[in-house]
């Protein structure tokens, strides 16, 4: 019965260890990363430090996606670079019109 014990406490004591090492990482994860808007890195902190277990989880199923890109980090006016490659890809008419709005809605939702 003691042996059931002793191994029930290691197993809750691993994942509570676990769970720590998560929100460690995702507590630094959110202070060295850059998002796309400014305020939300100070709301993914607020919510992960003070709800640690659902905070990490739903910045890994929501938080995560509102990073900048490595592009978007490298160059910010990127966005003007390839508005002009897809305008000269219409021109050339192999984008039809309805895929150049579609493709330029893309890069201005991105930058």
């Amino acid at each position: 019965m003691m042996e059931i014990l002793l191994g029930l406490n290691l197993f809750f004591l691993f994942i509570l260890v676990g769970m720590f090492a998560l929100w460690i990482w995702a507590m630094i994860d959110i202070i060295t990363s850059k998002f796309q808007e400014d305020l939300m890195q100070v709301v993914w902190l607020i919510v992960v430090f003070f709800l640690p277990f659902i905070g990490v989880l739903l910045y890994l199923l929501l938080g995560r996606n509102m990073k900048r890109s490595p592009i978007e980090e490298q160059n910010p006016n990127n966005k003007y670079d390839n508005l002009t490659k897809l305008k000269s890809l219409l021109d050339e008419g192999i984008l039809t019109p309805e895929e150049y709005e579609a493709e330029k809605e893309k890069i201005l939702n991105r930058f």
